[in-house]
Protein backbone atom coordinates (compact mmCIF):
# COMPACT_ATOMS: atom_id res chain seq x y z
CA UNK A 1 0.00 0.00 0.00
CA UNK A 2 1.45 3.71 -1.12
CA UNK A 3 1.29 5.64 1.71
CA UNK A 4 1.32 9.90 0.80
CA UNK A 5 3.38 12.12 2.53
CA UNK A 6 2.45 15.53 2.74
CA UNK A 7 5.16 18.10 2.67
CA UNK A 8 5.74 19.80 6.01
CA UNK A 9 4.78 23.24 5.75
CA UNK A 10 7.02 26.00 7.34
CA UNK A 11 5.75 27.91 10.03
CA UNK A 12 5.74 31.26 9.43
CA UNK A 13 8.12 33.12 11.84
CA UNK A 14 6.78 36.12 14.21
CA UNK A 15 7.32 39.12 11.72
CA UNK A 16 5.33 37.50 8.82
CA UNK A 17 2.80 37.08 11.09
CA UNK A 18 2.28 40.21 12.16
CA UNK A 19 2.79 41.51 9.21
CA UNK A 20 -0.08 39.70 7.62
CA UNK A 21 -2.29 40.78 10.82
CA UNK A 22 -1.77 44.12 10.17
CA UNK A 23 -2.20 44.10 5.90
CA UNK A 24 -5.97 42.73 7.07
CA UNK A 25 -6.39 44.87 9.66
CA UNK A 26 -7.73 48.36 7.86
CA UNK A 27 -7.16 50.31 11.23
CA UNK A 28 -3.63 48.73 11.74
CA UNK A 29 -3.00 49.42 8.49
CA UNK A 30 -3.69 53.36 8.52
CA UNK A 31 -2.00 53.67 11.70
CA UNK A 32 1.35 51.89 10.31
CA UNK A 33 1.16 54.07 7.10
CA UNK A 34 0.75 57.08 10.31
CA UNK A 35 3.77 56.07 11.71
CA UNK A 36 6.75 57.39 9.71
CA UNK A 37 4.60 61.11 9.83
CA UNK A 38 3.91 61.21 13.52
CA UNK A 39 8.11 60.35 14.18
CA UNK A 40 8.65 62.99 12.51
CA UNK A 41 6.02 65.17 13.73
CA UNK A 42 7.39 64.08 17.22
CA UNK A 43 11.12 64.38 16.24
CA UNK A 44 10.93 68.22 14.69
CA UNK A 45 7.91 69.49 17.11
CA UNK A 46 7.00 68.24 19.90
CA UNK A 47 10.62 68.04 20.91
CA UNK A 48 11.83 71.74 20.24
CA UNK A 49 8.13 72.87 22.16
CA UNK A 50 9.01 70.87 24.99
CA UNK A 51 12.01 71.89 25.30
CA UNK A 52 10.93 75.56 24.89
CA UNK A 53 8.66 75.41 27.83
CA UNK A 54 11.50 73.74 29.65
CA UNK A 55 14.05 76.49 28.67
CA UNK A 56 11.53 79.41 30.24
CA UNK A 57 11.89 77.95 33.60
CA UNK A 58 16.08 78.21 33.13
CA UNK A 59 17.93 81.29 32.47
CA UNK A 60 19.70 79.71 29.64
CA UNK A 61 22.07 81.43 27.32
CA UNK A 62 23.86 80.68 24.12
CA UNK A 63 26.21 78.18 25.16
CA UNK A 64 25.46 78.04 28.30
CA UNK A 65 22.91 75.78 30.13
CA UNK A 66 21.31 77.62 32.96
CA UNK A 67 20.20 76.99 35.81
CA UNK A 68 16.35 76.19 36.82
CA UNK A 69 14.44 79.89 38.13
CA UNK A 70 11.31 78.81 38.34
CA UNK A 71 9.00 81.78 36.78
CA UNK A 72 11.30 84.33 37.06
CA UNK A 73 11.38 85.15 33.05
CA UNK A 74 7.06 84.70 32.93
CA UNK A 75 7.12 87.08 35.75
CA UNK A 76 9.27 89.71 33.74
CA UNK A 77 7.26 89.22 30.58
CA UNK A 78 4.07 90.36 33.07
CA UNK A 79 5.81 93.74 33.73
CA UNK A 80 7.42 93.99 30.10
CA UNK A 81 5.15 96.58 28.19
CA UNK A 82 7.09 95.56 24.78
CA UNK A 83 5.72 92.11 25.55
CA UNK A 84 2.19 93.50 25.81
CA UNK A 85 2.35 95.46 22.58
CA UNK A 86 3.46 92.17 20.56
CA UNK A 87 0.09 90.57 22.36
CA UNK A 88 -1.82 93.19 20.54
CA UNK A 89 -0.23 93.50 17.75
CA UNK A 90 -0.40 89.67 17.21
CA UNK A 91 -4.21 89.50 18.61
CA UNK A 92 -5.11 92.91 16.16
CA UNK A 93 -2.87 90.92 13.15
CA UNK A 94 -4.37 87.44 13.04
CA UNK A 95 -8.44 88.95 13.93
CA UNK A 96 -8.17 91.65 11.60
CA UNK A 97 -6.81 89.32 8.92
CA UNK A 98 -9.14 86.30 9.03
CA UNK A 99 -12.33 88.46 9.06
CA UNK A 100 -11.31 90.52 6.49
CA UNK A 101 -10.06 87.13 4.33
CA UNK A 102 -13.27 85.18 5.22
CA UNK A 103 -15.65 88.66 4.55
CA UNK A 104 -13.89 89.16 1.20
CA UNK A 105 -13.36 85.61 -0.06
CA UNK A 106 -16.87 85.26 0.71
CA UNK A 107 -17.57 87.89 -1.61
CA UNK A 108 -15.46 86.82 -4.30
CA UNK A 109 -16.72 82.99 -4.20
CA UNK A 110 -20.32 84.27 -4.25
CA UNK A 111 -19.44 86.72 -7.92
CA UNK A 112 -17.67 83.69 -8.66
CA UNK A 113 -20.37 81.32 -8.38
CA UNK A 114 -22.63 82.96 -10.84
CA UNK A 115 -22.86 82.23 -14.33
CA UNK A 116 -19.98 84.46 -16.11
CA UNK A 117 -18.76 84.55 -19.19
CA UNK A 118 -15.00 83.36 -18.89
CA UNK A 119 -15.52 82.54 -15.42
CA UNK A 120 -13.01 79.67 -15.57
CA UNK A 121 -10.72 82.60 -16.82
CA UNK A 122 -11.32 84.62 -13.72
CA UNK A 123 -11.33 81.72 -11.63
CA UNK A 124 -7.55 81.09 -12.45
CA UNK A 125 -6.83 84.67 -12.56
CA UNK A 126 -8.20 84.88 -8.76
CA UNK A 127 -5.50 82.09 -7.73
CA UNK A 128 -2.39 84.70 -9.07
CA UNK A 129 -1.80 86.05 -5.81
CA UNK A 130 -1.78 82.98 -3.87
CA UNK A 131 0.66 81.02 -6.10
CA UNK A 132 3.12 84.01 -6.36
CA UNK A 133 5.91 82.76 -4.39
CA UNK A 134 5.96 84.47 -1.26
CA UNK A 135 9.20 86.36 -1.75
CA UNK A 136 8.01 87.96 -4.47
CA UNK A 137 5.40 89.37 -3.20
CA UNK A 138 7.49 90.26 -0.27
CA UNK A 139 9.49 92.30 -3.11
CA UNK A 140 6.09 93.64 -4.78
CA UNK A 141 4.48 95.00 -1.42
CA UNK A 142 8.18 96.40 -0.11
CA UNK A 143 8.34 98.37 -3.29
CA UNK A 144 4.30 99.57 -2.96
CA UNK A 145 5.13 100.75 0.74
CA UNK A 146 8.94 102.06 -0.17
CA UNK A 147 8.37 105.67 1.51
CA UNK A 148 10.50 107.15 -1.19
CA UNK A 149 8.98 105.62 -4.39
CA UNK A 150 5.75 103.75 -3.66
CA UNK A 151 3.77 103.73 -6.86
CA UNK A 152 0.37 103.96 -4.36
CA UNK A 153 1.45 107.01 -2.67
CA UNK A 154 1.59 108.33 -6.67
CA UNK A 155 -0.75 107.46 -7.84
CA UNK A 156 -2.98 109.05 -4.54
CA UNK A 157 -1.05 112.60 -5.15
CA UNK A 158 -1.64 112.09 -8.92
CA UNK A 159 -5.47 112.08 -7.98
CA UNK A 160 -5.22 114.63 -5.70
CA UNK A 161 -6.30 112.75 -3.00
CA UNK A 162 -3.12 113.35 -0.83
CA UNK A 163 -0.86 116.15 -0.92
CA UNK A 164 2.51 114.56 0.84
CA UNK A 165 4.01 110.59 0.37
CA UNK A 166 2.63 108.17 3.00
CA UNK A 167 5.02 106.76 4.78
CA UNK A 168 3.48 103.16 5.14
CA UNK A 169 6.13 100.81 7.17
CA UNK A 170 7.55 104.05 9.14
CA UNK A 171 4.18 105.43 10.88
CA UNK A 172 3.01 102.25 13.69
CA UNK A 173 -0.55 102.84 12.68
CA UNK A 174 -0.01 102.76 9.11
CA UNK A 175 2.64 99.99 9.70
CA UNK A 176 0.30 97.52 11.08
CA UNK A 177 -2.43 98.15 8.43
CA UNK A 178 -0.15 97.66 5.66
CA UNK A 179 0.76 94.15 7.05
CA UNK A 180 -2.53 93.20 7.31
CA UNK A 181 -3.74 94.82 3.48
CA UNK A 182 -0.34 92.44 2.24
CA UNK A 183 -2.00 89.27 4.33
CA UNK A 184 -5.30 89.82 3.32
CA UNK A 185 -4.32 90.09 -0.66
CA UNK A 186 -2.17 87.38 -0.50
CA UNK A 187 -4.80 84.73 1.27
CA UNK A 188 -8.22 86.02 -0.02
CA UNK A 189 -7.91 83.89 -2.98
CA UNK A 190 -7.28 80.17 -1.17
CA UNK A 191 -10.59 81.24 1.03
CA UNK A 192 -12.45 82.34 -1.99
CA UNK A 193 -11.68 79.18 -4.09
CA UNK A 194 -12.40 76.63 -1.14
CA UNK A 195 -15.78 78.82 -0.45
CA UNK A 196 -16.54 78.53 -4.28
CA UNK A 197 -15.88 74.54 -3.78
CA UNK A 198 -18.28 74.37 -1.21
CA UNK A 199 -20.76 76.27 -2.88
CA UNK A 200 -20.36 74.40 -6.36
CA UNK A 201 -21.44 71.22 -3.98
CA UNK A 202 -25.05 72.82 -3.06
CA UNK A 203 -27.99 71.58 -5.46
CA UNK A 204 -29.43 74.31 -7.60
CA UNK A 205 -33.20 73.58 -6.35
CA UNK A 206 -32.38 74.61 -2.87
CA UNK A 207 -31.59 78.29 -4.50
CA UNK A 208 -35.05 77.31 -6.24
Amino acid sequence: MAVSSAAVQPRPSILSRSLSLLADSRNALGFGFMLPAAALLLVFLTYPLGLGVWLGFTDARIGRPGIFIGTENYQYLWDDAVFWLSVFNTLLYTISASILKFVLGLWLALILNQNLPFKSFFRAIVLLPWVVPTVLSAIAFWWIYDSQFSILSWALMEMSLIDHRINFLGDPENARASVIAANVWRGIPFVAITLLAGLQTIPQSLYE
